[in-house]
């Protein structure tokens, strides 16, 4: 999200069934894309941590929700935020095995994707287990090992209970402190 020619480029490390992503994503997510993506001043990426340590993270149903994330995104870019937004703001008990082909699909409709297909097909086939598996590793490498994780230039923190800390690392990073 954001513009391509934004100097920062923040990476939110995140999981659909994570409940504390639910609550940054509904919350003070939506007040820094007002502040600093809108603007201009920061692009945002969210990647989805399915694995850590290359186990499923949070159970074994959050690989298909990554798949669903990744089939959502390759076919229908433009639905992507608003996917994200639905699931997290509908997001199920994590303890629970919800992220199922069916569900995700009918989170898809309701998000207003119009190839839901997409999302079945990706989660039966498992098309997008190498990225997913990627992400995993990229997340290791940066030191992230839970979620919500923000990666801003080279430092890693939970936004949750650290907001005034997350704006100065995005405003030193965008040279505006």
């Amino acid at each position: 999200m954001g513009s391509a020619d934004a100097e920062v480029t923040v990476t939110y490390f995140g999981s659909w069934k994570c409940p504390y992503c639910a609550q940054f994503s509904t919350g003070m997510l939506s007040q820094l894309v007002t502040d600093y993506v809108e603007p201009g001043t920061i692009a945002l990426e969210f990647r989805n941590l399915a694995y850590i340590g290359g186990e499923p993270f949070l159970g074994p149903d959050a690989p298909a929700a990554g798949q669903s994330g990744l089939a959502v995104w390759n076919a229908e870019p433009a639905s992507y935020w608003s996917f994200h937004e639905y699931v997290f703001q509908n997001q199920p008990p994590e303890r629970e095995q919800w992220a199922t082909a069916d569900q995700l699909v009918e989170f898809a409709q309701s998000a207003g994707m119009s190839k839901t297909e997409v999302v079945r097909t990706a989660i039966q086939e498992n098309q997008y287990e190498d990225a997913l598996r990627a992400t995993g590793k990229a997340a290791s490498d940066s030191g992230v090992n839970s979620t919500p994780t923000l990666l801003i230039d080279g430092t890693t923190i939970n936004p949750l209970g650290n907001e005034d800390r997350t704006r100065r690392l995005i405003e030193d990073a965008a040279g505006q402190s």
